[in-house]
Parts: structure tokens; C-alpha cells; sequence
């Protein structure tokens, strides 16, 4: 069985192209809004999700992307939760790590870097498994 990655942004380019990069070895399934989001991360239960902070309907704040961390990790504490954002800020990745994203890679995405964090949680977590 394929670990379970949960991809929210709400870029259709870039769900489609991290779908594509990802779909050979994990199941993947996408979320382009908050409330998307949420019904697969409760669904799913994702073993990765890769979140984009700005989301709608509040597109010029974190805050949407931030309750959807804050969901996953509340109901799904074991997920790995990857924040990808152009908001890059160290003020911002602290916030973010303080609220329980597992790591934080900024946009415009370096599709190898990420795909390299998420083997790894994988990895750890069949690791953890045995």
C-alpha cells in the first residue's frame, strides 16, 4: 500500500504538477480550498500533506493555511505536514514550526528538495513501523 500524500494549494499548476511528480509512489490526492482541504485530511488520513499558507478565501494572510495546519496536526498528530509558501519569511517559518509543520519550503518550489523531504518522512515512518 502506497503512504498517503494530501496536497493543498490552491494553484492548479502546482497541484497538477506535484500530482504528477508524486503519483508513481504514493497515493496522492489534492485540495485546492479550506473546506476541500479538511474533508480529505478527515478522509484520508494523510501519512504527508503539503500545504500552501495562502488559501482562500483569505488569500493575503496565512490565516486559512494555518487552520488547516492546525487541523491536520489537532486530528492526524503522526502526519507529516510540509508547508510550501512564498511568504518565506524566518518570522513566518517560526510560526509555522511552532505550530507543528514538520518543515517549510519556499515558492518558487524547488520540486527536488521537496520530493527529498518527503521520501525521507516516508522512509522514517515504514522505519518506524517495523
Amino acid at each position: 500500500m502506497k503512504p498517503k500524500v494530501l496536497i493543498i494549494d490552491d494553484d492548479a499548476a502546482i497541484r497538477q504538477q506535484l500530482f504528477w511528480t508524486l503519483c508513481d509512489d504514493y497515493e496522492v490526492m489534492t485540495a485546492g480550498d479550506l473546506q476541500t482541504a479538511l474533508r480529505r485530511a478527515t478522509i484520508y488520513e494523510p501519512a504527508i500533506s503539503i500545504l500552501d499558507l495562502h488559501m482562500p478565501p483569505v488569500l493575503d494572510t496565512p490565516e486559512v493555511g494555518l487552520r488547516i495546519l492546525e487541523y491536520i496536526k489537532a486530528h492526524h498528530p503522526g502526519s507529516k505536514v510540509y508547508i510550501v509558501s512564498s511568504e518565506a519569511s524566518v518570522e513566518m517559518q517560526k510560526v509555522c514550526l511552532q505550530n507543528g509543520a514538520d518543515g517549510f519550503l519556499s515558492k518558487p518550489l524547488d520540486v527536488e528538495q521537496l520530493v527529498a523531504a518527503v521520501r525521507r518522512s516516508t522512509a522514517a515512518r515504514q522505519f518506524e513501523a517495523m
